[in-house]
């Protein structure tokens, strides 16, 4: 087959249409020598909707045209191009476009396949988000999409100063807060509680820890909230038991609580009804020490052991301690101490508290001390 002989054709501005590539084909077929091969209209176009063709040594070159619908506010029309700009295809096809509209993809978009063109009337509106505030074109229409359209990237979480559901026309100002979420595992202590059992085996007025207590744990899931990356509220999704919590057991002796010998009785703090043998009423103070001080029975100040004039209340009674109202209660007591405001009568016990503040909680009271021991 004879080669073809050098044939070029100047591209034009404008795509060749595609009858316009079928006569040039037959032109390059009636061209060839008889006893040439046929170069067919089909050959030469290779499948591609139009073609161009380029003169270059002894050869041409196939080039791809891309069929492009522009739409102008509404006017829908057609048009080809090899590549370029969307900016370049428009130049082109004499399409101006005003400072007021906004061209979809945007100008210095590449054309690589068929698509379409959007000529869309826009309008000016003051944007904040992201921490700063742009004057910025918005194509007209609802406000969200001329939003994402503008690159905001609105989700459907994020807040806005006006309904969603606005249309630029009637929108001047527009605020985005951006709204995120941040999910939280911790874990959070579950207090024991303490029960109190009655227990006939120990004295009126002692305790004793039958089951040590131990705290639970569990695991919370929280969901936070964050508007412009503050937070803006809480909420618990989850939460499981990760560890049981073991209550502790007091046991509350009530050993001597009814005596034959008694005076009378009165129910203590702990719902208990005790027998005493004898009553004082008078004034109450309190006192306090360094750790270890000793007291007058040789054992160390603790709270619970308390002051008394011996010639009344013998040392080592058991006693209970609370106000002549009822609204304050030092409890079980036992006489380890004395002092001169017991001895002058000025008081007729001084109850021991670990620190300075307590004593001044307590400070000097009425009270009813019951010797039931």
């Amino acid at each position: 087959m004879n080669s073809i002989k050098r044939f070029g054709i100047l591209r034009s501005a404008c795509a060749l249409t595609l009858a316009g590539i079928m006569a040039t084909g037959s032109a390059l077929s009636a061209s060839a020598n008889a006893n040439d091969e046929k170069i067919t209209t089909e050959q030469i176009m290779q499948e591609n909707k139009t073609l161009d063709f380029l003169s270059n040594t002894d050869t041409f070159h196939v080039l791809t045209a891309y069929e492009v619908t522009v739409d102008n506010c509404g006017t829908v029309q057609k048009a080809l191009s090899d590549g370029g700009t969307v900016g370049e295809l428009l130049d082109r096809s004499g399409i101006f476009v005003d400072e007021n509209q906004i061209v979809v993809p945007n100008l210095d978009t590449k054309i690589n396949s068929d698509i379409t063109v959007k000529i869309i009337d826009g309008k000016n509106i003051n944007v904040t988000a992201d921490g700063e505030t742009k004057t910025v074109l918005l194509g007209n229409g609802n406000i969200v999409e001329a939003l994402n359209a503008a690159g905001y990237n609105v989700s459907d979480d994020d807040i806005l100063n006006v309904s969603r559901y606005s249309n630029t026309e009637e929108v001047s100002d527009v605020t985005i807060q951006r709204v995120t979420y941040l999910t939280k595992n911790s874990t959070e202590k579950i207090k024991y509680e303490t029960e109190e059992k009655k227990s006939d085996k120990l004295d009126l007025g002692d305790s004793k820890v039958e089951q040590k207590g131990e705290d639970g744990e569990k695991q919370i899931t929280t969901k936070y909230k964050y508007v412009d990356g503050k937070e803006d509220s809480k909420t618990v999704v989850d939460s499981k038991v990760v560890k049981e919590a073991v209550n502790e057991i007091k046991l509350i002796g009530t050993k001597g609580a009814s005596s034959d010998k008694s005076l009378g009785t009165f129910t203590d703090s702990n719902g208990t009804k005790v027998s005493y043998t004898k009553v004082l009423t008078g004034s109450g103070t309190a006192y306090t020490a360094p750790a270890g001080a000793g007291t007058a029975t040789g054992v160390p100040a603790y709270h619970g052991g308390v002051a008394v004039n011996p010639n009344i209340i013998p040392y080592g009674s058991k006693l209970y301690i609370e106000s002549t109202d009822g609204s304050f209660v030092y409890g079980y007591a036992t006489a380890v101490d004395t002092g001169g405001a017991l001895m002058d009568g000025s008081a007729i016990v001084d109850c021991f508290y670990n620190t300075y503040d307590e004593c001044v909680t307590f400070g000097r009271r009425n009270v009813n001390v019951y010797i039931i021991g």
